[in-house]
């Protein structure tokens, strides 16, 4: 099958959805087996793009020159062209990465918090943190899946159940209680996750970018001493690795503000 797809589905105007698969290394020949289907689903309203990438060298998604790389930069092109509401990553793993996915102290090692298995070893979680303050609104979607790499049936039908929602739906809290009527447990780790996140690395980042702009900021160790104080002063429980990250999702953020890529208005 060809791995490369771009199909865009529905009309202009309302919710924006995109669904990108095999953004890094050989996840798209995988990958392709959800995005390609997926041009049956019933949209109604509202638009939905399905897009596919080649093979292209690995570089972590939780490293910030990913968003630098010839692959990275399309994958940003995409979000900046259509500004989705609803954001769909779809991955895929290798059997001996699962415990490294699922892990409980998966922050303290990453930054980011452990996937959670829906069933038939397909995993979400949120994307990458160096994008989802950079690119996303607090409420809107983005969130990844990841799916066994040559992936069963009963994953592939999974995956597909989860697009098919996120398809007929229209904002976070839509989707969030449609995943809760199958997979309440589920659910329920998620929304702790996500209260962490906006109560923590998402107005430290808010805040960073504020006192940027009063800050004359000449090199990197001024940022450093930045985030520090603003984690400082407001009590934002972040660790060493968040810490990482929030220089990252500045300096990515800095990196395509010319380019005016989110839904808001950027000064810096």
């Amino acid at each position: 099958m060809e791995v490369s797809f771009l199909k865009e589905i529905g009309a202009k105007g309302g919710t924006s959805r995109l669904f990108a698969g095999g953004v890094h290394g050989k996840e798209g020949s995988s990958t392709i087996y959800a995005i390609e289907p997926a041009k049956n689903i019933q949209v109604n309203e509202g638009r939905l793009v399905l897009s596919n990438f080649p093979p292209s060298p690995y570089m972590s998604t939780l490293d910030p020159l990913y968003y630098l790389s010839l692959a990275g930069s399309k994958l940003m092109g995409l979000i900046q062209k259509n500004k989705p509401d609803i954001y769909l990553e779809l991955h895929c793993y290798h059997r001996d990465s699962y415990l490294k996915l699922t892990r409980k102290d998966r922050k303290e090692f990453f930054g980011v918090p452990g996937l959670v298995e829906l069933e038939n070893r397909v995993l979400i979680g949120s994307v990458s943190p160096l994008i989802r303050s950079v690119f996303f609104d607090l409420d809107d979607f983005p969130f990844i899946l990841e799916i066994p790499c040559n992936p069963s049936e009963e994953s592939l039908q999974t995956c597909h159940k989860i697009m098919e929602i996120l398809a007929g739906s229209s904002n976070r809290l839509e989707i969030m209680e449609k995943l809760s009527q199958v997979y309440p447990q589920q659910v329920e780790t998620l929304n702790t996750y996500f209260k962490d996140y906006s109560l923590n690395f998402h107005p430290a980042f808010q805040e960073i970018k504020q006192k940027a702009l009063e800050t004359d900021l000449k090199n990197y160790q001024d940022l450093e001493k930045l985030i520090n104080y603003v984690i400082r002063e407001g009590n934002f429980k972040v660790n060493p690795k968040q810490i990482k990250q929030l220089e990252g999702a500045f300096l990515i953020f800095n990196e395509y503000n010319s380019f005016k890529c989110n839904k808001r208005t950027m000064n810096i």
